[in-house]
C-alpha cells in the first residue's frame, strides 16, 4: 500500500474549516472514484494552521496516476486560495 501526503498551511482557522468542508463533502468522494484509492484522511495541526490530507492507494502506479490527473489539478484549483504558498506532496510505501 502507498500513502500520498499533501501538506499545506492554511491562512486562518476559518480557511481550515472551509478546506475541511470541501474535503469531506467533495474531494474525498471524488478521490474515492479513482482506480486504486482505498481511503482518505484530513488532519489539522493541533494549535496551528498546518493541514495534511492523506490518500491511500493499492499501488504506486495508481498513486502517481492520480497525481497527474485532471481530478488532482481541479483539487488544487479549488483549494489553493485557502493556503499560504503551494502544497508539499510526498509519497510513502507502507511497510
Amino acid at each position: 500500500m502507498y500513502v500520498r501526503m499533501v501538506i499545506g498551511e492554511a491562512v486562518s482557522p476559518d480557511q481550515i474549516r472551509e478546506l475541511r468542508a470541501l474535503f469531506l463533502e467533495e474531494i474525498r468522494s471524488e478521490i474515492g472514484k479513482e482506480d486504486g484509492n482505498i481511503g482518505a484522511n484530513f488532519m489539522v495541526e493541533e494549535g496551528g494552521n498546518m493541514v495534511i490530507m492523506l490518500t491511500h492507494w493499492t499501488s504506486r502506479e495508481s498513486c502517481l496516476k492520480y497525481h497527474s490527473s485532471l481530478s488532482y489539478r481541479q483539487l488544487v484549483s479549488k483549494t489553493q486560495y485557502l493556503l499560504i504558498g503551494d502544497f508539499v506532496v510526498k509519497v510513502f510505501r507502507m511497510e
